[in-house]
């Protein structure tokens, strides 16, 4: 029988590793998780002041460092390809937030910049793979039906629940392969994000 860890061994064992942190490894494993809470809060309430919230950390050095590193990994996890209104709404706000915790301002604006161009031009390459992938399904929808039929015989399932689910599954491939190339845009420009002071 192999020997199983129990919940308390294992929190024994990050106590330990805990010591063994050096300061500067500590105060980034306390700091970052409440720049990761600001961040959440900046995003979900719209009263909540971000600014304000990070100057209770003015002067405190490695310690706002960190916080910001906090901040900045939630924010640029929210800049996504949109794919609803959600994500659009959550982008935007994230970009502005970075404006709050970056002092090159021109830098990141140049780049904030190349980043909603990705996005308007994934939004309307979307939308156009979306019309094209509907008139080639349509025109092959017979085909489908056909196939469709004849093993609606053996499982049961209607030709038009089949016909619905394969669209479904094919779109989900189509625009997944565009999401793909987009995605690599879109983290270049975030990693560049990641170099400006």
């Amino acid at each position: 029988m192999s020997e199983m860890k129990s919940a308390w061994e294992k929190a024994l064992e990050k106590v330990e590793k805990m010591d063994r942190l050096s300061p500067d490894e500590s105060m980034k494993l306390e700091y970052v998780p409440i720049g990761n809470t600001l961040a959440a809060r900046y995003l979900n309430d719209e009263g909540f002041n971000l600014d304000a919230e990070l100057d209770k950390y003015k002067g405190t050095g490695e310690i706002r460092k960190y916080v910001i590193d906090g901040v900045q990994e939630v924010l640029l996890r929210n800049i996504v390809l949109p794919h609803d209104e959600r994500d659009k709404i959550n982008a935007s706000k994230a970009m502005s937030g970075l404006k709050v915790i970056k002092e090159n301002q021109k830098q990141l604006q140049a780049v904030l910049d190349m980043i909603d161009n990705v996005l308007s031009y994934y939004e309307q390459a979307l939308q156009q793979t979306f019309i094209q992938f509907k008139q080639n399904f349509e025109s092959n929808s017979q085909d489908y039906i056909k196939a469709l039929q004849q093993r609606a015989a053996s499982t049961g399932q209607s030709p038009e629940v089949g016909l619905q689910m394969l669209f479904q599954e094919e779109w989900r491939r189509a625009s997944k392969d565009l999401d793909s190339k987009y995605e690599m845009t879109l983290q270049e420009h975030k990693n560049k994000i990641l170099e400006i002071n």
